[in-house]
């Protein structure tokens, strides 16, 4: 008796299992988990920030009274902003009327009565603009509109510039004029010019 007890056991587990796999089911496969969209818009009051390069580095400091961010163009917008490029580095320090951090390109883009400050061991490089472009990735500041620079009672007006990071040099374009005085090394070995 005990074999019939084990081949019904053993029949009935196998029709359990066929009716199993055979008839649907209604069962509802359980809802995905998604985490909660973090994306909104603020505006902050006195604010200061720092962005970190990929070695935990400060490469930029920006303050000033106001920013707002826009969650959905991923875009800050500053208003008298204080920054300082580079502080333990390139050291580039300034201030504008107003700016933009653009998250996607990684870049701040700086407007309106830009002043650009560098110390230099023949005289502080002062750099004026309507606007300039700090690309945190290209590791570059740029202009494509005219820039004055002066050093030492000496100035430069350019259309244009491109300051390099990496090696702290400054790149001039586009109706290059200026008056340099001879007597006082510049520090024009780190600047060239495009007369073009």
């Amino acid at each position: 008796m005990s074999w019939r007890i084990i081949i019904a056991a053993c029949l009935a587990l196998i029709v359990a299992t066929v009716l199993r796999t055979c008839i649907p089911v209604d069962s509802v496969a359980p809802p995905e988990i998604t985490a909660p969209d973090t994306r909104f818009n603020y505006s902050l009051t006195d604010f200061s920030a720092s962005f970190r390069d990929r070695n935990d580095q400060v490469e930029l400091e920006i303050s000033g009274p106001r920013l707002e961010h826009e969650a959905e163009a991923r875009v800050g917008r500053l208003s008298e902003p204080r920054f300082h490029i580079e502080p333990h580095g390139a050291d580039w320090r300034g201030r504008a009327r107003t700016g933009l951090i653009l998250r996607e390109n990684e870049e701040l883009v700086l407007e309106n009565d830009v002043e650009l400050v560098h110390a230099h061991p023949d005289g502080e490089i002062r750099i004026l603009a309507e606007t300039l472009h700090h690309h945190r990735t290209e590791r570059t500041i740029t202009s494509d509109t005219p820039v004055e620079i002066h050093q030492a009672g000496s100035w430069l007006r350019a259309g244009g510039l491109i300051i390099r990071l990496d090696d702290n040099t400054i790149e001039l374009t586009n109706h290059v004029q200026g008056t340099l005085k001879p007597a006082v090394h510049h520090g024009i070995d780190d600047i060239s010019a495009d007369r073009g």
